[in-house]
């Protein structure tokens, strides 16, 4: 049966839905409400079409706010209020008081504001000076004691629509690692053969945590995924090999991503750097979505291209259609975007980061014009 004709009323609001509500630390204003679109089948039955190699009905639009995806910060998460970024059912949170640095009760962690970039540990304390020892300065938080019920309540209506919702998660394997012990010895516990069975088994501790932090939202609210902060690399290339990454981290988020898929939910890697070369060892943990942000770093439309056949979605930045281009430039942009990536597994963002005022805009209706040619190139699928 082949799918419905695109219709114009697809793209005629029917309600607003307020999806969240970004911090400045991010150097996003907050986030207004976006109109509820008549759409052919939900954002997130479309994103798993993808996953299970079929044409979606559209190019999903990413990002931390609007779109197909709505960010879930909820207040249970000590590292979400300490980050300055709360997007749940509950009362609006006000930063504006917060002290620069703001102390976390998971791990005893101090995150200090950084200017306009967010939050992070500042290094030179490292809450795990010997990582052959983790267990007598740290231990794993005990969620028992949070109040899950309170958060279901609180929850309810906030999740009630038919995005992809998607809990945010500050601190992956290494992003742990590095927080707890500071970057280069955070390294060295990676490498060293010596310090391997100990990393691994701080590793496999914290591993169960997240497993058990995300089962204990699951069953407290509706949840389709998850997105992980995981910052393999800095801007000239990876912390570690391939190798490394392989025998160190992989094994241990495939046995989230192997939760995740057995309890029906995504994955998403959210990485800084340039990651290109750790890639396959995404596609072997069974990461779901790769946030590929920073397009600067590396030349994410060819990796777009190069792993198409790869069961994993590539989140691109669409290029710039800027806010005075007319409409039939932005209609060519858009059909041209299609063409160039229809037998990929992609998704973008239209949101362009940047502190400078200046700085050019992106066209507002540029994301409905792709929207519009996906809609229309893959229309004919069964």
């Amino acid at each position: 049966m082949s799918r419905p004709l695109f219709s114009l009323e697809e793209l005629e609001p029917t309600g607003e839905f307020y999806p969240v509500s970004p911090t400045s630390a991010a150097r996003m204003p907050n986030v207004q409400p976006e109109p509820v679109l008549k759409l052919p089948i939900s954002p997130d039955a479309n994103l798993r079409l993808m996953l299970q190699g079929k044409r979606p009905y559209w190019f999903p639009k990413s990002g931390f706010a609007g779109g197909d995806v709505a960010s879930f910060f909820p207040r249970i998460s000590s590292d979400n209020i300490a980050n300055r970024n709360v997007s749940d059912g509950g009362p609006a949170m006000d930063f504006s008081d917060f002290p620069d640095a703001v102390k976390s009760d998971w791990f005893d962690l101090v995150w200090d504001r950084t200017g306009s970039t967010g939050s992070s540990v500042r290094p030179g304390n490292p809450r795990i000076p010997d990582i052959t020892r983790w267990e007598e300065y740290v231990s794993m938080p005990d969620l028992s004691v949070l109040d899950w019920d309170e958060m279901a309540e609180m929850n309810r209506d906030f999740l009630d629509h038919n995005k992809h919702k998607r809990l945010n998660i500050y601190c992956g394997l290494w992003e742990r690692l590095m927080c707890l012990m500071d970057v280069s010895e955070a390294c060295i516990a990676l490498f060293d053969e010596e310090l391997k069975p100990h990393t691994h088994r701080f590793l496999d501790a914290y591993t169960d945590f997240l497993i058990e932090y995300i089962s204990r939202v699951k069953q407290a609210c509706d949840i389709n995924g998850v997105m992980v902060t995981e910052d393999w690399a800095h801007q000239r290339g990876p912390f570690m090999s391939h190798e490394t990454a392989s025998e160190m981290l992989v094994p241990y988020i495939k046995r989230i991503t192997d939760w995740l898929h057995a309890n029906d939910m995504l994955y998403e890697m959210h990485m800084c750097g340039d990651t290109t070369t750790l890639i396959p060892c995404m596609i072997e943990a069974g990461v779901d979505i790769w946030s590929a942000i920073q397009p600067h770093l590396y030349d994410a439309p060819a990796l777009a291209k190069q792993y198409k056949d790869a069961n994993m979605i590539f989140g691109l930045t669409a290029p710039l259609v800027p806010d005075t281009a007319s409409d039939s430039e932005v209609r060519a942009a858009a059909e041209a975007l299609v063409e160039e990536y229809k037998d990929c597994k992609v998704m973008f963002s239209f949101f362009i980061m940047s502190a400078d005022p200046d700085a050019p805009k992106m066209h507002p209706d540029f994301a409905n014009a792709v929207y519009e040619a996906s809609r229309v190139a893959f229309q004919g699928e069964e």
